[in-house]
């Protein structure tokens, strides 16, 4: 691989890490900032509970909104600067945030929370732009997100920790996990000026706003042509049950506390982590992307389903790992098969079509959650891998056949 060839793709991987882990270096303590006696709002609005949905429901709505602009953007008018832009967005949103904390005030809160999520749209993009790169296969560059984002879960919680320590809570409370954020985007913003080429040709360098609105709309054409995208939505909507659910499931059924649900999801995460190391390194560097999803939906369906059903220590530990790895493999093959299903001038598109699918689906396990147990979410999950995976080979043939 060529040196240019080799910065230009970490700059991307950079850009990739920098949205997972400011998110859990800044978001992951709104309920530090909101519920708990030390909370700098002065007014929340609401009772703390339903400020605290408020707010985490900002992010993934902004997401929501921003994926698919700023994926069809890039189509349009490149790569590059798009991502220049949104990291701009980035990091103006994370010092508003920064700004909210330190006067107060949770209206400004909650608009920086909807424009982080806004501008983590970027990544739709960055994944175009990594997928478009010469070297490696698309499966194993995409399997690697996987490992970033993991080691992102693990880091970001970590750092942001430290920042909510003595001595920097003395010197403006809350908001130096913010500025932390803010100083990352703003590090792998220049990393991307510098050394990220944009090998992408637009479609439309002549950005006409009429006919951008127009192919916005057409994002929803091509989710509606990609049969396939309707049971990737049914994974991840299973994913995100579990991830939102795990922590009051180990309450529930383990009776554990607050160290040691911070421990278990810690190992969640590592578990997630080698299973990114073991399908780049091996998984989908041996296999075909879609000849792996089925058999790794059913072994992560099976694994949810011992999980509901596990009541002692021994088994959470080996039944919690099962879909946490197997997942590793499942989004990136599933963004695998879409790409290569979709032509070169909409890959933005797609990926901002998945960008906001991941947000969607985040809001709707969060309702889901509100009005189920914990448990029955975990169920819920199992249910969603194993309907993925049986309705996997119809659709795959009827692409065929078409």
């Amino acid at each position: 691989m060529q040196k240019g060839t080799r910065r230009s793709l970490f700059s991307l991987y950079l850009a990739y890490f920098a949205d997972y882990v400011t998110w859990g270096v800044a978001i992951a303590f709104l309920g530090v900032y909101i519920t708990t006696e030390t909370s700098p709002f002065e007014s929340l609005y609401w009772a703390p509970e339903v400020a605290l949905g408020v707010a985490f429901a900002a992010f993934p709505v902004g997401e929501v909104l921003g994926s698919p602009i700023l994926g069809d953007l890039s189509d349009w008018i490149g790569r590059k600067k798009v991502l220049i832009w949104g990291f701009w967005g980035s990091v103006f949103s994370m010092f508003l945030c920064a700004y909210s904390l330190w006067i107060g005030n949770f209206v400004v809160f909650l608009l920086a929370q909807l424009l982080v999520g806004f501008f983590s749209g970027k990544q739709a993009m960055a994944q175009a732009a990594i997928v478009e790169s010469d070297s490696g296969s698309k499966s194993q560059k995409l399997a690697f997100l996987s490992v970033i984002g993991g080691v992102s879960w693990i880091l970001g919680p970590f750092l942001g920790g430290l920042m909510m320590q003595e001595p920097f809570v003395s010197y403006g409370g809350y908001i130096w996990p913010s500025i932390l954020a803010a100083l990352i985007y703003l590090f792998s913003l220049v990393f991307t000026q510098w050394f990220f080429i944009d090998t992408y040709k637009p479609a439309n360098p002549d950005l006409n706003t009429a006919k951008f609105l127009h192919s916005i709309g057409d994002v929803f054409t091509l989710a509606y042509k990609e049969r396939l995208f309707s049971i990737f939505i049914v994974n991840l909507l299973g994913w995100y049950l579990l991830i939102v659910s795990l922590s009051n499931f180990l309450i529930d059924r383990f009776h554990l506390s607050d160290a040691q649900i911070g421990f278990y999801n810690s190992y969640f995460s590592l578990c997630f982590t080698i299973g990114g190391i073991i399908g780049t390194a091996w998984i989908l560097h041996r296999f075909r992307a879609k000849n792996i999803l089925f058999w790794s939906l059913i072994v992560g369906s099976t694994g949810l389903f011992l999980l509901y059903h596990s009541d002692r220590i021994v088994e959470l530990w080996t039944y919690l790992a099962i879909p946490a790895i197997t997942e590793a493999w499942i989004y990136p093959a599933y963004q695998t098969v879409l790409s290569d299903q979709t032509s070169e001038q909409n890959q933005g598109k797609i990926f901002g079509l998945v960008g906001a699918t991941n947000g969607g689906c985040q809001f709707v396990a969060s309702l889901i959650l509100a009005g189920i147990t914990s448990v029955q979410c975990i169920l819920v999950a199992a249910l969603l891998f194993l309907c993925s995976g049986a309705l996997l080979p119809a659709l795959i043939r009827k692409k065929k056949v078409c």
